[in-house]
């Protein structure tokens, strides 16, 4: 247990070293999704491998996942971005779930910056049907239930396959939004952005429900 807190921590710095030095430039790519598609495919071959390193290590310092998944759009197209997607955003919830469970919620509270983590106990009684849920309608901050699921101990295929598989729908929309935003007075685009409204109104209609139930 010993030796896997060190190498998790040894890890942990190393990302935060790493970010920390191109934050900047980072932060700045991603206000314009192009520059990150620039950037990736300037790399050529390694392009996904780079896409996957960004996205595994997003979680950390909170960056939009859905500008990952319009950027994964713009740059791999939509089929091949949507399922980098899943697996970038189940890396970084790997990563993030890892992070809770050695480190503890001292220390997730300092990530999420002393915001709340008050998910259901049940997510760990039932872990896969929770997660895929939760994933679906992102009722809670997609990072917020990673770092629960790790503080609460959920089991980990549960959470690996129910991130993956809760995760295709909105990424599979927000790649299409990234697919078609070069032409913005097409009829896909048009089509995407309505896709990604109903996607984003669809937890605040489901937490209203609950409200009133």
């Amino acid at each position: 247990m010993r030796l896997k807190r060190a190498f998790s921590f040894i890890t942990l710095l190393l990302i935060t070293v790493v970010v920390l030095l191109y934050r900047k430039q980072l932060l700045n790519m991603i206000k314009n999704p192009e520059d990150i598609r620039n950037f990736l495919l300037s790399y050529k071959g390694y392009a996904v491998a780079i896409f996957l390193l960004l996205s595994t290590i997003r979680s950390v310092f909170l960056l939009p996942a859905g500008t990952f998944a319009v950027i994964s759009g713009l740059t791999f197209g939509n089929l091949i971005g949507t399922l980098l997607t899943c697996v970038g955003v189940t890396l970084s919830g790997i990563l993030a779930y890892f992070i809770a469970k050695y480190f503890g919620r001292e220390f997730v509270e300092c990530i999420l910056k002393r915001r709340k983590i008050d998910i259901n106990s049940l997510i760990k009684k039932e872990g896969l049907f929770y997660i895929i849920s939760l994933r679906l309608i992102p009722i809670f901050p997609f990072d917020a239930v990673s770092y629960a699921s790790g503080l609460m101990d959920v089991n980990f295929k549960d959470f690996v396959f129910g991130t993956f598989l809760g995760s295709l729908p909105g990424a599979f929309i927000y790649t299409f939004l990234g697919n078609s935003i070069m032409d913005i007075k097409g009829p896909k685009f048009k089509l995407a952005l309505f896709l990604v409204i109903i996607s984003s109104i669809t937890p605040i209609i489901y937490k209203y429900v609950l409200k009133k139930g």
